[in-house]
């Protein structure tokens, strides 16, 4: 959206703010010059532009311009809290504060940040850099910070949209709302302003968390040039670290094991001498500080990571980005290649599939990069979005610990839930809680802490909805505190349990929690299962690979087997594992194999006649099989039966699965039998 104003135009209306953050430059980016305006004007405003492209400047800059006098009103100290910048991460929301703290410094405007980690001081800062979850609990512990605020920003909004975090924020938005207009009646909504490098879904992310938004957006980024071998070990890695002619290399990873079994590899084998980094969330918080600092300082150095380091957390020039295994989907893809190379003309990646199935969805992913740079229009069909209601019941956790009387009421649900939630729905939550003894009966309308509730709110365990499920056993680090895996068994003190690939012994041990600590050389008892995640491959990208090696749309192709065949679908991880459901509802013997295919035990020339009935009944079987893949929330299984059902059936879009298995066809093409069969092993993931 062009505002049509010139370089010159847009500085006059920043006399402040200009010399803080543009003056060095003597110039705006194409991104600040078009998202500044509006801003400025007071628009909710979405802001989207390639990595790298100065959004943040291009949002702070106004916000401050804006508040100019409010935040710095003579005669007043502190003037409260103003702006609050919500990330998606600790690092990042420190990582922001050390950019930004240099060119605030002098202006006497104070910036604070609040995270696990980090604690906020006394006086509250005029600016807060913080998380969701830290949000929650600073409304849960001190309503009265939030009087005051002007404005609030939404950085790297595609990765909190569509997930419990995104929902979270859009039932935190209206509390912050009702928190200023209950101590100023009447005043004009706090702004909002959210920002990402890519959004699948533009209209929907601003319609969500934005009040009469106005979208902006720059296309471009800079080209990719990718490479890809195959990984059968990790010697081809160090062949190839040693050929690319590479200063620093960021090698990304997707499990911590792996980024352990890697650096190990470099440190032993590299044929050349660099200094060998690791980076993961369970590392202490001031160990990865360590790293990214020494990382950054380093001449001649290799990082391993997980996706810890997929967002703009500084680690100074990154010549080359190695990608160990495929990431699940675009978005990931796209923030990983997005850190390498931001002083070239183009982003250097080297992507190593461990299979040939992860080689064709490095392909898709490339093509789908590709067409996204000449038509940004292009990957924009969004995945179905559904409100996840375990928010609801994270929020009103957070409510009863916030009510001054310790009790909430359906209306104070009903204020913060989004319209798409029916009050039914919100009556059967609270009753659900009230049955399983998390909620209990108070005065008359009003409902209070129960027993469990009680409980997690003494362990502060109910500001997030993310992380193990809520009946999981925890086990934390035994001196810390700090969680190490969810599992669904605790241990008596004294085992020894293989974690990580070190044995750690149990310290102590609760109901729910069990403490560990390194237990270097003991053999140990058992291994230790955590509960993990599947991430879903989407369905645009099995598509594309479907496209790539020649089918066109609807086509499923087979590939027969002595005792059956396999059925390529393409149609991603969740509609495959719906698909597998519906054809077993039918009276087919199917298995679920991979993104790509199932296996049926005898012969098909045609999918089964559309029969709702029949697909709800298989849907109702693969939801608690799909919520794991769709990532429903820690608190869904809370949920009443038929609540938790209908939020699967919102993401699983069956409307859209019918159109998609309308328009399906079976076939029978040889020639690709060699493809199709190597597209069965998909590696690790």
């Amino acid at each position: 959206m062009m505002h049509g104003f010139s370089q010159e135009q847009v500085k006059a209306r920043i006399p402040h703010t200009w010399t803080l953050f543009f003056a060095r430059h003597g110039r705006f980016t194409p991104i600040q010059q078009q998202a500044i305006p509006p801003i400025l004007d007071g628009n909710d405003t979405l802001v989207i532009a390639a990595t790298a492209s100065g959004k943040t400047e291009a949002v702070i800059a106004p916000l401050l311009e804006r508040n100019w006098r409010r935040l710095l009103q003579p005669g007043l100290q502190q003037p409260g809290l103003q702006l609050l910048y919500i990330c998606p991460t600790r690092a990042l929301v420190r990582d922001l504060y050390e950019r930004l703290y240099p060119a605030l410094d002098d202006t006497g405007i104070t910036l604070g940040m609040k995270t696990g980690d980090v604690a906020l001081t006394r006086q509250p800062p005029a600016i807060l850099l913080t998380t969701p979850e830290s949000t929650d609990a600073l409304l849960t512990r001190n309503p009265k910070l939030f009087i005051l605020l002007q404005g609030i920003v939404l950085d790297e909004i595609h990765l909190f949209d569509n997930t419990p975090r995104g929902d979270q924020l859009r039932c935190l938005l209206p509390r912050l709302e009702r928190i200023r207009q209950y101590a100023q009646p009447g005043s004009a909504p706090a702004q909002r302003v959210a920002l990402s490098a890519t959004v699948p879904d533009p209209d929907g992310v601003a319609r969500r968390y934005l009040q009469q938004p106005v979208v902006v957006q720059v296309p471009g980024g800079r080209p990719v040039a990718a490479e890809i071998r195959p990984l059968y070990n990790l010697d081809e890695l160090i062949q190839a670290l040693a050929q690319r002619p590479s200063y620093k290399s960021l090698i990304f990873c997707n499990s911590r094991a792996k980024v352990e079994e890697t650096a190990v590899a470099l440190r032993h084998a590299l044929p050349h001498h660099a200094d060998i980094f690791v980076h993961y969330s369970n590392l202490e918080t001031a160990v990865r500080r360590d790293v990214e600092e020494r990382f950054a300082a380093a001449a001649v150095a290799v990082c391993v990571s997980t996706s810890t380091l997929e967002l703009g957390v500084d680690i100074g020039s990154v010549d080359d980005v190695v990608l160990l295994g495929a990431p699940p989907d675009l978005n990931a893809f796209l923030q990983r290649v997005g850190r390498g190379g931001r002083r070239g003309a183009q982003t250097r990646v080297l992507c190593m599939p461990a299979s040939p199935g992860e080689w064709a969805r490095f392909e898709a992913f490339l093509a789908l990069a590709q067409a996204e740079e000449a038509q940004p229009a292009f990957t924009s069909s969004a995945p179905a979005y559904g409100f996840r209601p375990s928010a609801l019941i994270q929020q009103i956790f957070s409510l009863s610990k916030q009510s001054p009387t310790g009790s909430i009421r359906l209306a104070d649900v009903r204020r913060l839930a989004p319209p798409e939630v029916g009050d039914d729905a919100i009556r059967k939550i609270v009753a659900e809680l009230t049955w399983e003894g998390y909620l209990q009966a108070g005065r008359l309308g009003e409902w209070k802490p129960a027993a469990k509730l009680q409980e997690l709110i003494d362990k502060q365990d109910i500001y997030s909805n993310i992380g193990g499920d809520v009946l999981d056993v925890t086990a934390v680090d035994a001196h810390s505190g700090r969680v190490l895996a969810y599992t669904q068994q605790t241990y008596p003190p004294g085992t020894v349990l293989l974690f990580g690939g070190q044995p750690q012994r149990v310290v102590w041990s609760e109901p729910r929690q069990f403490g560990m600590t390194p237990a270097p050389g003991q053999e140990p008892d058992a291994l230790l299962h955590p509960r993990t995640a599947y991430a879903a491959i989407p369905w645009q990208v099995t598509q594309t690979v479907a496209h790539l090696i020649g089918l066109s749309s609807g086509q499923m192709p087979t590939l027969p087997q002595e005792d059956g065949l396999f059925l390529f679908h393409f149609w991603g991880s969740v509609w495959g594992e719906l698909l597998t459901a519906v054809l077993n509802a039918n009276g087919f013997s199917a298995s679920f194999v991979n993104e790509y295919a199932l296996y049926l035990h005898h012969p098909i020339s045609h999918l089964p006649p559309w029969d709702q009935t029949l697909v709800g009944r298989a849907a109702r079987k693969a939801a608690a099989l799909l919520d794991n893949r769709l990532e429903m929330g820690r608190f869904h299984r809370l949920l009443p039966a038929d609540v938790a059902l209908t939020a699967v059936f919102d993401q699983l879009d069956i409307p859209q699965f019918a159109q998609v298995y309308g328009r399906a066809t079976i076939t029978h093409q040889p020639h690709l039998h060699p493809q199709l069969h190597s597209l069965l092993d998909v590696g690790s993931r």
